[in-house]
C-alpha cells in the first residue's frame, strides 16, 4: 500500500519541479512576476486540468447580484448596541405639580382641558369667586398652541353673577387674535377684540388693531396728586368706547417705527359702590369731563432684542412714544404726551431663573386733559398693591424688579408647561412736573406671583402684592410686563 502511494506522489513532484524551472524572478520590482516568454508547454494531462479550471473561473454573464432597495416604512428600528439612559427622576416639586396636573387636567392627542378656580381680591372690586375652565388646542406637528378657549363663571358682591367668554387664536408665533365678551347680573358689560402681528407681510411690517366697549362699575377716583388719601375715595361707573389702530415697519432686525390713531370717549355714570361718595358730589370738576372725546395721533419707536414677544427669557426692549390730540378731527381734549419704557431680561446660568427689570415714564401737558386720559398708577400692570387708578396726575414713573424661578416643568401630551414663582418689588409715584417729585411720594409694593407658562405665547398668572393700604390679588393672562 505504501509503495502505491509513493508511485502516485512521483507525478506531482515532477510537475512542481517543472513549474519551478519556468518561473523567473524580476529583481527590478519589489514583487515577483512570471516570465511568460520562457514558459514551456504543459503535458497533455495538465493542459486538460488547466482548461477545466479556467472555465470554472470565467464569470457567468447572466449572473445578477443583489440590488439595493429602500427600507420599508414599517420596518423595525435597528436595535441599539448601547442601552438607553434611564429617565431622570422627578423631584418632590415636580411630583407635586404632576399630581395636581393629573387631578385638574384632561389631555388627548396634543390638547388639554384644565379646570381652574377663579379667585381674586382686587382692591376695587373686592373678593370674586368662580370657575375658569380652559381648553387648549395645540398644533399636532410642533406642539405649539393655536387656540385657547377660557370661559368663566364668577360671583361678586358688587356685580352679582358674571358669565365671560374668552378666545385666543395664535395664527403664528408672532401674532394673536383675542376676543372676549362679558355680561354681569348688575352693571358690568364688556365686548373687546384685538389683533396683533409683529411679523406682518413676511416680517417687514407690524400691525395692531383693537376696539372695545366696556361698562365698569368698580371705577374709583381719589383726586389728583401723589398725596391723595384713602378717605378721599369716590366711585363712578365708566362707559368706555375705544378704537385703536397702529401700523409700522420693522428694520435693522431689532427696530420698529410705527404710527397710530386712537379714538376714545368715556361717559361717567352713577356710583354703585356702597358707602362710597359719588364722583359728581366729591369731584364735580372731574365729573364735568363726562362725555368728552379724545382723538389722539401717535408715533412709536421700538427697539427689541427679546427672544419671544410674549414669553421672553432673554434680551431687552425699549420704546419712546409721542402722542398729540387733534381738535381738527373732533377731539375735545387738548394735550401732548411723551414717554419712554424699557425692559431687561437677565437669564441665570442654570437656565431656570430670570431676573426682569422694568421702568416706565410718561408725562402729559395741555390746557384740557380729561382725568381719564391722565397718567395713573395702581393695578396689575404697574403697582400691584393698589387698585387700578389709585394715583392720578399729569406724569408718572414706576420701577419693577421681578425674579422668575422655574419650579417644575411638565410635559402634557406634547405640550411643555412651566410653573414659576416670581417674587417682586414695585415702586412708583405720580407728579404734576418732573421736578416736583419727592422721595416720600414713592409707594413701594412687595409681593410674589405664581404662573403657568407654555411657550411661546400663553401665560396664566396670579399676582399678590402688599402696599401701605393692604393686599391686592390679581388674576390675568400674560405677564404684566
Amino acid at each position: 500500500m505504501l509503495r502505491k502511494a509513493r508511485i502516485l506522489i512521483i507525478p506531482f513532484i515532477a510537475a512542481a519541479l517543472w513549474a519551478a524551472e519556468t518561473y523567473v524572478v524580476d529583481r527590478s520590482t519589489p514583487a515577483a512576476k512570471p516570465d511568460f516568454k520562457r514558459r514551456r508547454a504543459l503535458p497533455p494531462q495538465l493542459q486538460k486540468l488547466k482548461a477545466a479550471g479556467e472555465k470554472m473561473l470565467t464569470p457567468n454573464p447572466r449572473f445578477q447580484g443583489p440590488k439595493s432597495r429602500p427600507m420599508p416604512p414599517n420596518a423595525p428600528m435597528t436595535p441599539r448596541l448601547t442601552p438607553l439612559p434611564p429617565p431622570a427622576e422627578q423631584n418632590k416639586t415636580e411630583r407635586f405639580f404632576g399630581a395636581v396636573a393629573d387631578l385638574m387636567t384632561t389631555a388627548w392627542n396634543r390638547n388639554i382641558f384644565v379646570w381652574l378656580p377663579a379667585f381674586s381680591t382686587d382692591p376695587n372690586t373686592g373678593p370674586t369667586y368662580g370657575l375658569l375652565p380652559v381648553l387648549v388646542l395645540a398644533e399636532p406637528e410642533h406642539g405649539h398652541i393655536r387656540h385657547l378657549f377660557a370661559p368663566s363663571y364668577t360671583n361678586n358682591s358688587l356685580f352679582g353673577q358674571t358669565l365671560t367668554g374668552r378666545y385666543y387664536f395664535y395664527p403664528t408665533d408672532e401674532s394673536q387674535l383675542f376676543a372676549t365678551g362679558s355680561y354681569s347680573q348688575h352693571t358690568n358689560r364688556e365686548v373687546k377684540i384685538r389683533y396683533e402681528d409683529a411679523a406682518f407681510i413676511g416680517g417687514r411690517a407690524f400691525i395692531r388693531a383693537e376696539g372695545y366697549f366696556d361698562v365698569d362699575g368698580s371705577q374709583r377716583f381719589f383726586g389728583i396728586g401723589p398725596e391723595t388719601r384713602e378717605e378721599d375715595e369716590s366711585g363712578y361707573t365708566g362707559r368706555d368706547k375705544v378704537v385703536h389702530l397702529d401700523m409700522g415697519v420693522n428694520f435693522q432686525k431689532s427696530w420698529r417705527l410705527s404710527g397710530g390713531l386712537r379714538y376714545r370717549r368715556q361717559v361717567t355714570d352713577v356710583n354703585i359702590i356702597p358707602n362710597t361718595p359719588d364722583l359728581a358730589s366729591r369731584f364735580p370738576a372731574q365729573a364735568a369731563d363726562s362725555g368728552q372725546t379724545a382723538i389722539v395721533q401717535e408715533a412709536h419707536l421700538l427697539w427689541d432684542t427679546r427672544d419671544l414677544p410674549v414669553t421672553p427669557s432673554r434680551g431687552s426692549s425699549g420704546e419712546a412714544f409721542l402722542e398729540k390730540t387733534s381738535r381738527g378731527w373732533g377731539s375735545d381734549a387738548d394735550f401732548i404726551r411723551h414717554g419712554v419704557e424699557g425692559k431687561r431680561f437677565l437669564p441665570w446660568k442654570n437656565g431656570r431663573q430670570i431676573t426682569v427689570l422694568h421702568a416706565l415714564y410718561d408725562w402729559s401737558n395741555g390746557p384740557n386733559i380729561p382725568f381719564f386720559e391722565m397718567a395713573t398708577l395702581g393695578g396689575r400692570d404697574n403697582l400691584r398693591g393698589y387698585g387700578e387708578g389709585r394715583f392720578t396726575d399729569q406724569g408718572r414713573i414706576v420701577f419693577n424688579a421681578e425674579h422668575r424661578v422655574e419650579l417644575a416643568s411638565l410635559a402634557l401630551m406634547g405640550v411643555t408647561a412651566r410653573f414659576e414663582a416670581g417674587p417682586f418689588i414695585d415702586v412708583g409715584t405720580v407728579f404734576q412736573r418732573l421736578g416736583d417729585m419727592e422721595r416720600r411720594d414713592f409707594r413701594p409694593v412687595f409681593g410674589g406671583a405664581f404662573r403657568a407658562a407654555v411657550k411661546p405665547n400663553v401665560v396664566g398668572s396670579v399676582d399678590v402684592g402688599v402696599g401701605k393700604e393692604g393686599p391686592g390679588v390679581y388674576v390675568g393672562i400674560n405677564y404684566p410686563f
